[in-house]
């Protein structure tokens, strides 16, 4: 059920719906409790939505190959009819939103680590790539991408095609968004309305720097305020790097 290429965010919900679908509770306990298959996808995307992640989960990799020029015929038929690489188009796009960027040139024939930020969901998928040494603070992660990348698992419990099961999820997660956005609001009605909130596209920020043991007590309140306003904001745990050697 589960792809065998798939991202650590697929495989990581995916096997958390599995469990839940054979009676396994989050502790890997058997249990006897029927849960309908739609409600355990329901919950499951509730649960991922509204917790904090780290930025490894949403983590990516994708094989830089550019476009090669056309064989001769000479060269053809010396290769036995094997076919060229034309390159991966998603990639190309990205190379080229770097160029007009006038970024470092990627070397060819590595796999590179990225992430999806988040922007109009018309732009082409290619230019909301970014390497994940270059994802700073004030990025956000394109979470519903990720969400709606579960279609295919989804759908086997849904019962439907994965096209409805892609309209279900981006339903779900709006409607999620939304409830947890107008929650953040009542809870503190003196926000203003134009305060990014925790349910906004997820942002990696800084960890405030506390004050000395001196000012202890102001500490105390700096660290609970932030508690509060972190719910689901992405942390940087550690540097990935950007690409790793591709090996035959």
């Amino acid at each position: 059920m589960i792809k065998r290429n798939a991202s650590k965010f697929y495989k990581t919900i995916a096997e958390s719906m599995v469990w839940k679908a054979l009676g396994f509770d989050e502790q890997k306990q058997f249990t006897n409790q029927k849960i309908d298959p739609k409600q355990i996808v329901f919950d499951t995307l509730s649960n991922y939505i509204s917790q904090q992640h780290d930025l490894e989960l949403f983590v990516l990799n994708t094989k830089y190959d550019p476009a090669k020029k056309r064989a001769s015929v000479k060269d053809f038929f010396i290769s036995k009819h094997v076919e060229r690489s034309s390159g991966n188009k998603m990639v190309m796009d990205f190379v080229a939103k770097r160029n007009e960027k006038s970024k470092e040139d990627l070397e060819p024939g590595r796999f590179y680590y990225y992430v999806l930020t988040y922007q109009d969901p018309k732009v082409n998928i290619g230019r909301k790539i970014w390497l994940v040494s270059e994802f700073t603070e004030t990025d956000t992660i394109d979470k519903l991408y990720y969400f709606k990348s579960l279609k295919d698992i989804c759908a086997s419990f849904f019962a439907c095609t994965a096209k409805d099961t892609e309209k279900q999820i981006e339903s779900f997660y709006k409607e999620q968004t939304d409830s947890f956005k107008q929650l953040t609001l009542d809870f503190n009605p003196s926000s203003s309305l134009k305060r990014k909130n925790s349910t906004d596209p997820i942002s990696i920020q800084k960890k405030p720097k506390f004050a000395s043991s001196n000012n202890g007590e102001g500490s105390s309140k700096t660290k609970r305020k932030h508690s509060l306003e972190s719910n689901t904001k992405l942390t940087k745990k550690q540097k990935i790097t950007d690409y790793f050697s591709y090996k035959d």
